[in-house]
């Protein structure tokens, strides 16, 4: 069974809870996943340092910083994780903001489980390509 390491990062304790728990019921009999929890983007960051993630969940608006500050050092580190935006803003320039930080997924919260579906897949599909 493929082993996903997971940070989700949401300045919300409940927020992360609830998407923990959301992806240990999707991920059930198909995907085993070690999943990390931090309240903003620079504990995200330190989070990265200390091991590569496969598949980071960024909150757009956090405090100290927003992850959409943290996604854009991530990727000029050369973090090779999948990286989902989550956010409750659903317009085009938001989305934009996403991709220009450098995120592959936006997603409006609350997500759907078949996106958070793909979004497992498609992270362990990586981590295989990867070898």
């Amino acid at each position: 069974m493929d082993r996903l390491n997971i940070l989700v990062v949401d300045d919300s304790t409940t927020i992360r809870s609830l998407i923990t728990a959301k992806l240990h019921e999707l991920a059930a009999g198909s995907y085993d996943l070690d999943i990390a929890q931090a309240a903003d983007g620079c504990q995200a960051l330190a989070c990265a340092e200390k091991r590569p993630f496969d598949l980071i969940f960024l909150d757009v608006e956090m405090p100290v910083m927003g992850g959409l500050e943290a996604c854009s050092v991530l990727r000029q580190k050369g973090s090779p994780a999948r990286i989902a935006m989550l956010s409750s803003m659903t317009s085009a320039e938001a989305h934009l903001a996403g991709r220009q930080a450098g995120c592959d997924n936006y997603l409006v919260k609350p997500p759907h489980d078949a996106d958070l579906r793909s979004i497992l897949r498609l992270a362990s599909l990586r981590k295989l390509a990867a070898g």
